[in-house]
């Protein structure tokens, strides 16, 4: 079960490692429309983790069959309160919604459960925020493991930080845990080989639909800038710029991606923003992954989204020492 699923990031590490998503709810309509998209045989439901009868209903589901199956709860919820790219308040409502994802899992009593969170969520300004999380699920009968990762040393063009924290119902070994995570971790990747073979992208038509096709590559077309920002953006040299329209660097991965109000990263060689495709590649995503919805809202969903390929490394691991069968590593 994807709790605050958004577009579906952690679903696609769990469906790479052999696990059938279930269910998912999330309160955003254009997240919800990618998901449903991309993950058609799981049930969508859209509201907010707090809604009992939303959480009645997954429990349904994943009890659905005589003999149940373990199931594992995976979650990433909102960070912008938490980020240090957000409005870094600690008392912003939407962190709230980590301690209400706390108490949906001791309700739905999973096996274990992973949940995803910028790093700053372990700063001491937001000490007390985790203490109830924990707290929470330690009333349900769990142990919380803390994890600091950089997507960047698992395959994923993007230096991105994380805060996982592992969900058992028996205590794991810190050592273990970083053991067996060292033991996943893949060679560096460029921003250049990551965006390679993709051609130039077509302006967004005025016109735009997103159940259109519009090439070989889904969500490959770039803004319309002006003459001003195109100059802008020409003069800056890779690596180098402001928030807004920072160059990528050709030789390295990217920083962090993000959008909100501030502009996508520019093109290392061209003069232009990427594009959603490309910003899904930065990510991690495959390009059969396809996002919808509006342009920016597109943009959105997939720098909020959680690198498929640095939850698929921590899930493998959760799911080991949690005693939970992988059937693509089998």
């Amino acid at each position: 079960m994807d709790l605050c699923c958004g577009m579906g990031g952690f679903s696609l590490a769990a469906r790479d490692l052999g696990m059938r998503i279930v269910v998912a709810i999330d309160v955003d309509a254009q997240a919800a429309r990618t998901f449903r998209k991309n993950f058609p045989q799981a049930e969508f439901l859209q509201g907010s983790v707090r809604s009992l009868k939303l959480l009645r209903r997954s429990s349904e589901l994943l009890n659905a069959t005589d003999a149940p199956a373990p199931f594992v709860v995976i979650s990433g919820p909102p960070c912008q309160g938490f980020s240090a790219a957000g409005s870094r308040d600690p008392v912003d409502p939407r962190n709230q919604i980590l301690v209400a994802v706390a108490r949906a899992i001791s309700h739905l009593k999973p096996h274990c459960a992973l949940v995803e969170n910028v790093s700053t969520v372990l700063g001491r300004k937001h000490a007390n925020r985790l203490a109830r999380f924990e707290d929470t699920l330690a009333r349900g009968g769990y142990f919380v493991q803390r994890l600091v990762l950089d997507a960047a040393d698992f395959g994923v063009a993007q230096k991105r930080k994380r805060a996982f924290l592992l969900v058992t119902r028996k205590e794991l070994d810190s050592q273990e845990v970083q053991d067996r995570i060292e033991r996943l971790k893949q060679p560096e990747l460029t921003v250049e080989s990551a965006l390679l073979d993709l051609p130039r992208p077509d302006v967004r038509p005025d016109d735009y639909d997103d159940q259109r096709d519009y090439g070989r590559f889904p969500n490959h077309l770039s803004m319309r800038h002006s003459t001003r920002v195109m100059d802008k953006i020409a003069a800056l040299k890779p690596g180098s710029g402001p928030m807004s329209y920072r160059r990528l660097h050709p030789a390295r991965p990217a920083k962090t991606l993000f959008s909100g109000h501030r502009a996508p990263p520019a093109h290392f060689q061209e003069s232009r923003s990427i594009t959603v495709r490309e910003a899904a590649r930065l990510q991690g995503f495959p390009d059969s992954f396809r996002v919808y919805g509006s342009f920016a809202g597109q943009m959105e969903q997939v720098t909020n989204a959680v690198p498929p390929p640095l939850a698929r490394a921590v899930l493998r691991v959760l799911s080991e020492l949690a005693g939970l069968p992988l059937p693509a590593y089998a």
